[in-house]
């Protein structure tokens, strides 16, 4: 079974089981279903079902009925399952990035697309999962961390948050940052990263917010501390 994102726990992802549809369930499959499954399964109850095999007519019809809907639903949403499957490589590097997270102690969010169940199924559609900000503030964070996190950048498309607070991260983690495509909110407070370089990353052009950019400001927060 392919592992969530985050580990499987219904609680945190907030959803409830969706059922699958009835013309699904009649012919006893189990989603993502193509037409081929559909007709394969349709043939084998079919049998089972025809009044010459010890079935009735009303039972052959419900199973042609299912058929019918089932080979609709299959077109319907036949087209999302390589679209799944073309977020391979994302959700590894989000699974990544994940395990990175857990193992330093720090948290995050993931952004499930809940109504992809109905469709391919609760494996299928962890896939496509989002994972949306990260959280290391005080954590015991260098630069080593974060270029583990940066190692593939250009499949964390969704994180758009980053807080690295009161971390050891200095300039040569930091410059790996500008890889992430779309961060929008940085926190490099307390960090050994220079002004110079935090007023760089505010200008990216995803960029809309990096804390801990005044030295003035910095310098309050150390004394007030």
């Amino acid at each position: 079974m392919t592992p969530h994102l985050p580990p499987p726990d219904e609680s945190s992802r907030g959803h409830t089981h969706k059922k699958r549809p009835m013309a699904v369930e009649r012919l006893g499959l189990s989603l993502p279903v193509t037409e081929q499954d559909v007709k394969q399964a349709y043939f084998q109850r079919a049998r089972e079902a025809h009044p010459d095999r010890g079935g009735s007519t009303s039972e052959f019809l419900e199973v042609q009925q299912a058929f019918n809907d089932a080979v609709e639903y299959a077109k319907r949403n036949g087209k999302r399952l390589p679209w799944i499957g073309s977020l391979a490589p994302i959700y590894v590097a989000q699974r990544d990035a994940a395990e990175l997270v857990e193992r330093c102690g720090g948290t995050f969010v993931i952004e499930a697309l809940d109504w992809l169940e109905g469709t391919v199924g609760e494996d299928f559609a962890a896939m496509a999962d989002r994972l949306k900000s990260i959280d290391l503030s005080g954590r015991p964070v260098g630069d080593a961390q974060v270029m583990e996190l940066t190692a593939d950048a250009a499949n964390l498309p969704f994180l758009e948050s980053l807080n690295l607070a009161d971390t050891l991260v200095g300039d040569p983690g930091a410059m790996r940052l500008s890889r992430l495509p779309n961060l929008k909110r940085l926190d490099l407070t307390g960090t050994k990263v220079s002004f110079p370089l935090r007023r760089q990353l505010a200008k990216l052009p995803a960029m809309e917010h990096v804390e801990g950019t005044s030295r003035w400001g910095e310098w309050l927060r150390r004394k007030s501390s």
